[in-house]
């Protein structure tokens, strides 16, 4: 009796498994290596907002003309290159220019005596802005970063990107009055937004979530309704806010060519 013989399958490809890390990485180039952690720092949106009013705060009494910046707190993480290696912090460090001193959670010392700051690319983050704040503060904090890159002798002259909550400007004279401020506060500015929220005046909130840990922080634009209508990623309620924004705060906003331009282009509507 002949024996039977089994036809065998088609050849299985080997098992892979996905590297996590990538122990040539210290023999490559330097320049390479320097090249790949540029590549790693992404644009960011960092949300910054004020200490809250409190007796014992010194950010409450101390004059505007104080030295350092305005007193603001946030809970955006700095870039993870700052504490990888020396290497990878000197590579971020040329991109990550301005080290933006916080105010204290605790109420007794000033910003500038402050351990933690918030490491800040003026070219590619954009700074968005909680809550009401005086527009001395925002221009003590544009000059503040201004001067900073001056001394630096850098190329950027200022922020480029910036988001305002709406209700700065929600008065009726609110266009006269971000179109006046605008020329020399927000000259440098590539992309200004304003940023839409559930508060009067369509602002947003003062603070962030208290269930917010400081992770990623995104801002969603709407597109100009005259032109497109973009309303992917939004929800309900902040498309129901941007109808409203539309019918009341934002038609002052409105030019025959669409929003109104502050800085280096027209104005961007987002909600964060």
């Amino acid at each position: 009796m002949a024996a039977s013989t089994a036809t065998p399958g088609p050849p299985q490809p080997p098992s892979s498994t996905t590297l996590r890390t990538f122990p040539l990485f210290p023999h490559l180039p330097p320049e390479i290596r320097l090249s790949i952690w540029t590549l790693s720092l992404h644009p960011r949106t960092l949300e910054l907002h004020s200490p809250r009013a409190h007796y014992a705060n010194p950010h409450n009494t101390s004059p505007d003309s104080s030295l350092g910046p305005p007193p603001f707190q946030s809970r955006s993480y700095n870039p993870a290159a700052l504490s990888t290696s020396l290497e990878a912090r000197n590579a971020a460090l040329r991109t990550y220019s301005i080290a933006l001193p916080l105010a204290s959670e605790m109420h007794h010392r000033p910003p500038w005596a402050q351990r933690r700051v918030l490491y800040i690319a003026p070219d590619r983050d954009t700074l968005v802005l909680l809550g009401d704040e005086p527009t001395i503060k925002v221009s003590r904090l544009v000059k503040w970063i201004r001067d900073h890159l001056a001394a630096q002798a850098s190329p950027v002259t200022g922020l480029r990107n910036i988001g305002i909550s709406a209700s700065q400007f929600a008065s009726s004279q609110g266009a006269m009055i971000l179109r006046f401020v605008g020329r020399d506060l927000f000259v440098d500015v590539e992309r200004f937004v304003l940023v839409i929220g559930p508060r009067p005046g369509c602002g947003t909130e003062v603070k962030p979530p208290e269930g917010w840990d400081g992770g990623r922080c995104l801002l969603r634009e709407f597109g100009d309704p005259e032109v497109e209508e973009v309303e992917e990623g939004h929800g309900e309620e902040e498309k129901e806010q941007f109808r409203g924004f539309q019918r009341g705060v934002g038609r002052q906003f409105r030019e025959k060519a669409g929003w109104m331009a502050v800085g280096r282009n027209r104005m961007r509507i987002a909600s964060l």
